[in-house]
């Protein structure tokens, strides 16, 4: 059976249009992914840099498609939960993905 991808970590300086919505939930920015990667993924983390802590992380709850810069891009509805996480997903660039 294939892996899918349950985690997702971007680099995201300074909540770069995150929506805080008040109620212990957020959407992210606007994320270049696979339709089939953004269906699986459960965990979302944003942080500073790789190197850094996530500043906002938690259960997906939602997501949605939306034009950025003239492109579809992903939006998550996330649920904060738990402790900052590490890093997750190799490669380079500005998104790491966890597979389970």
């Amino acid at each position: 059976m294939a892996q899918r991808v349950v985690e997702m970590h971007f680099v995201c300086r300074d909540d770069l249009n995150v929506t805080d919505f008040g109620d212990g939930s957020f959407e992210t920015g606007f994320w270049a992914v696979s339709s089939e990667a953004a269906f699986t993924v459960r965990t979302v983390a944003l942080h500073q840099a790789k190197s850094c802590p996530s500043y906002r992380q938690g259960r997906v709850i939602g997501r949605r498609t939306a034009l950025y810069q003239g492109k579809l891009r992903t939006v998550f509805r996330v649920q904060m939960a738990g402790r900052p996480l590490a890093w997750g997903g190799g490669g380079s660039g500005e998104k790491g993905y966890v597979y389970g």
